[in-house]
């Protein structure tokens, strides 16, 4: 007969630690106005999440002559929401990427094992879309990750 010492002993466990996973949202933002509220959303849901937010800003000069103005603007876009991220306690990466601004996101997305991408809408009509298309809808079509789609 087992006494109680010896019973306990037999039914202890082997209790893991418990890991919790950082998890990784990706924000892409051109830095105008009409994607602010995109940027505010990825703030207050990385916060509140704990996730590691990289921003990813796309420079796809139309003209040559354009392309240092534009990684420029890139640069100082994510500079400032480097320090967005300081002030709010938010742990950001950023990321400027060159070429197509479709293939350039989801490709970011995959390089950092995003779960999420935030992106916003540009507040073009129907016909806008069908005639220039849409970064937003391609990235909805085409990601592997859930996309929230901030208007």
């Amino acid at each position: 007969m087992m006494g109680i010492q010896e019973t306990l002993m037999l039914k202890q466990v082997d209790v893991q630690p418990l890991r919790v996973m950082i998890m990784n949202l990706l924000l892409a933002t051109d830095g105008k106005p009409h994607s602010e509220k995109a940027v505010k959303y990825a703030y207050d849901y990385a916060s509140i999440r704990k996730a590691h937010l990289f921003v990813v800003f796309v420079a796809s000069p139309k003209a040559e002559e354009d392309k240092d103005r534009i990684i420029k603007q890139g640069m100082a876009v994510l500079e400032e929401m480097k320090a967005r991220g300081s002030r709010e306690g938010v742990n950001v990466t950023t990321l400027l990427e060159t070429g197509n601004p479709y293939e350039a996101v989801l490709n970011a997305a995959d390089r950092v094992k995003a779960e999420a991408i935030v992106v916003g809408t540009s507040g073009k009509t129907a016909i806008d879309r069908v005639l220039i298309g849409s970064v937003s809808e391609y990235i909805i079509r085409n990601s592997k990750c859930t996309v929230i789609v901030v208007k």
